[in-house]
């Protein structure tokens, strides 16, 4: 009996990882649809104390990349922070909506090895969803602005698919490249999960229902899908829609569908065991959907707190084939181990 413990324990045990989302400051410039980080009162950031202190231990157990999330550049030291970063020799990539990046044009391209946007669909489309005024000119601005100082920075653009821009997929990709994006994905919208972009107690029926792509309009969703194919095959080909057609079929179609009851998603996802989630307040989550890990104590190491006991627990029961929250996450991801 305490053999087979002991086996189980190390098995979820965690000595290496290969990314950290970096989610270093509070509140957003956005006023999305989709999200209530907007809701939350700027002014809560990790220092760069904090990221001189802890990057180190980043490098030793195999970190090879930092994702900053959220807003990043509402941070008043991003790029110092960026810069203690950078000395461990780890990559840097930074999502952001973009309404800030004609400020920071240059220090993006000096201090980030890719910039990835944000993007809901073409300028209307895009301007509502954001709900802030010109959000498209404002990203537009910041693109142009960035390949002006340094032509050949990879900017790729993310869009996340739900049921107020699915009739808008083939002019979502005239609008990357009215952008000038090197490449634009596509993923569902996470509708369910209250971790996920601070909807505590604000998901209720209303707010499901102007998101969800519901059982009536799959078959909708089944034509803009075909129109996208047949009216961007070369796009397709080239990698500029870097989601193969297939692919697609199954992060929107299949994605739906299964929200609706009428099909199941192949689940696969390694996240929990090999990458972590460092939000603002020096709180460690698996991975965004799912609760936090225990609050870290004064002085205790990552590996620590991600292999403390009750994180083990939690590995340990986790069946992301079954699991409720990792069958309606839209973000599966299979990191190097």
């Amino acid at each position: 009996m305490h053999l087979e413990t002991t086996r189980e324990r190390t098995a979820d045990m965690v000595s290496k990882l290969s990314k950290l989302m970096l989610w270093m400051n509070s509140g957003c410039n956005a006023r999305c649809r989709m999200c209530d980080i907007w809701r939350e009162k700027p002014g809560r950031n990790l220092t760069v104390a904090d990221i001189a202190r802890w990057a180190p231990e980043w490098r030793e157990v195999g970190i090879d990349t930092v994702v900053l999330c959220g807003e990043s550049l509402m941070h008043p030291d991003v790029w110092p922070v960026v810069a203690e970063i950078r000395k461990q020799h780890i990559r840097v990539e930074l999502l952001s909506n973009g309404l800030l990046l004609s400020r920071h044009a240059r220090d993006v391209a000096t201090h980030c090895d890719v910039l990835r946007v944000s993007l809901d669909g073409p300028r209307a489309v895009h301007d509502r969803m954001r709900n802030v005024s010109r959000a498209y000119d404002r990203l537009q601005s910041g693109i142009a602005a960035l390949h002006e100082a340094f032509p050949a920075f990879p900017v790729d653009a993310r869009c996340a698919v739900h049921r107020q821009n699915y009739r808008h997929l083939s002019a979502t990709v005239d609008a990357a490249k009215e952008l000038g994006v090197r490449s634009i994905s596509f993923s569902g919208t996470d509708i369910h999960n209250e971790e996920a972009f601070r909807r505590f107690e604000t998901i209720d029926q209303n707010y499901v229902e102007n998101l969800v792509i519901g059982p009536g309009e799959l078959p909708e969703l089944e034509r803009s899908l075909t129109l996208l194919k047949n009216g961007h095959a070369a796009d397709f080909a080239s990698g500029f829609i870097s989601d193969t057609p297939e692919r697609l079929d199954e992060l929107l179609l299949t994605y739906y569908r299964s929200l609706s009851g009428k099909e199941e998603r192949a689940i696969q996802c390694n996240a929990p065991w090999t990458s972590v989630i460092l939000e603002y307040e020096g709180t460690l989550r698996p991975c965004f959907p799912m609760p936090a890990y225990e609050s870290r104590p004064e002085g205790s190491t990552l590996l620590e707190v991600i292999n403390s006991p009750s994180a083990l627990a939690f590995r340990r029961k986790l069946d992301v084939t079954t699991n409720p929250t990792c069958r309606r996450c839209v973000d599966q991801s299979v990191n190097p181990c």
